[in-house]
């Protein structure tokens, strides 16, 4: 497993078994986004994404172990493919999207441009503030009316006994 998240002390074995059901979950979802490769993905190629999306994750608050893919392989690994897709829906949110969208992974070519993209975003310091929420808080416009008509008799009595 070339990406695994770092986990905080002592976790209760509950909790555990309900974070591996919903990750199972989430991964059969990934798994159909993320179509397998047309041929194996090469080795150096696989490394550098995994360490883009380590980077990235650590600008998110999460801190991963990176560890080196060993053979070719024609699917992503599930944490990089979930992790994968967690970053991509982060840059559109952004407004800097990935320049190949998931589901037309084809090879390496693909995975290189995503990689050179998110190497671009952890650089970015737009982006950083982005996923640490900002310092300003953002101001909402809230219209609300109300017409008479809306209102049933509860509110007439109620309206009635504010006079």
């Amino acid at each position: 497993m070339p990406i695994r998240p770092k986990m905080m002390g002592d976790t209760p074995d509950e909790l555990m078994e309900v974070a591996d059901e919903r990750d199972a979950l989430v991964d059969e979802q990934v798994d159909e986004i993320i179509p397998a490769a047309e041929s194996p993905y090469n080795v150096k190629v696989l490394d550098a994404l995994a360490s883009a999306i380590a980077a990235i994750s650590k600008l998110m608050g999460i801190e991963v172990e990176v560890e080196s893919y060993n053979e070719p392989t024609s699917r992503l690994d599930p944490d990089v493919a979930r992790f994968l897709f967690m970053i991509d829906q982060a840059a559109k949110d952004y407004g800097s999207p990935l320049p190949v969208d998931l589901k037309d992974i084809k090879g390496d070519k693909e995975l290189t441009a995503i990689t050179a993209h998110l190497k671009n975003l952890v650089s970015d310091k737009g982006f950083k503030d982005f996923l640490m929420g900002g310092d300003e808080p953002q101001d909402m416009d809230v219209e609300i009316e109300v017409k008479r008509g809306d209102m049933d008799e509860s509110d007439d009595f109620f309206m009635e006994r504010m006079r």
